[in-house]
């Protein structure tokens, strides 16, 4: 299988939020040297905990959860507000959901060996995607690249995500939040939501480059702070468009290895 043009593009934008610094470069999907091999059945050990940041108002807040999830509270301005991460719920993917404990991962095109593909929990909106109000996208918000929103329900199933090596064969990365757009509001995957690792390689000068593990890998998921928020009986409407602008980024330390 080879990707065309509209594929090449859609890496090309997902990998803008990621640009500086990123593994994986984006701008390796494109790329017809050598990758090493990563195509198999790998098993992915976590710690066993999350990390928590809500970004809120132009303020950050830090914590952590156990493995499983659950709510994390922050003070903000004086009055405590609670995001639950309930990995129950079936419209959200926790970390160790969005990049499993099994993966299999697929290079299918010859030419562009950096490209791969991995089947995973996948959302998707029940509705045609509908043009963002002005005023809840932009810069500094959730959707900064005013992407079309969904304003139905989100389902997961299972489907395709693409994946880039990085140019040098040492990392790769993994783009999760490309399914559906979020109106803030929904618990559609924010764009900035991935799985990423350094790769551990063998061969790297022979026609035998394989990759035999994943280090110092991170699952980083990404919510809208509206579809994680247990709200108030009687919301004040200023901090409730806070909190709708707000997102809340779950990290997952992980580690790989071939079966």
């Amino acid at each position: 299988m080879r990707f065309s043009a509209r594929h090449l593009l859609a890496f090309a934008v997902l990998a803008v939020p990621f640009a500086a610094g990123a593994k994986g470069d984006g701008c390796a999907a494109a790329s017809k040297s050598d990758a090493p091999d990563v195509s198999g059945d790998w098993a992915i050990q976590y710690e066993d905990k999350i990390g928590v940041e809500v970004n809120l108002g132009g303020k950050v807040y830090t914590s952590e959860l156990g493995p499983e999830g659950g709510t994390v509270t922050v003070d903000f301005n004086g009055k405590p507000l609670s995001f639950d991460l309930d990995c129950s719920r079936p419209e959200i993917v926790c970390p160790s959901e969005a990049w499993p404990d099994a993966v299999s991962i697929a290079q299918k095109s010859t030419e562009h060996e950096h490209q791969m593909i991995v089947t995973i929990p996948k959302q998707t909106c029940s509705e045609a995607l509908v043009e963002p109000d002005p005023s809840t996208c932009g810069e500094g918000t959730p959707n900064p690249s005013c992407k079309k929103v969904c304003n139905g329900d989100i389902t997961t199933t299972s489907a395709d995500a693409f994946g880039v090596i990085g140019e040098t064969g040492e990392s790769f990365r993994l783009y999760l939040g490309a399914g559906a757009a979020s109106n803030g509001l929904n618990c559609a995957m924010l764009d900035w939501s991935y799985a990423d690792a350094d790769l551990v390689t063998e061969d790297a000068d022979s026609e035998d480059w394989r990759a035999t593990g994943m280090e110092n890998g991170t699952v980083t998921v990404a919510y809208a702070g509206g579809c994680l928020w247990v709200a108030d009986p009687d919301p004040d409407p200023d901090l409730e468009a806070a909190v709708i602008g707000a997102s809340v980024t779950f990290t997952v330390p992980f580690t790989g290895a071939r079966k």
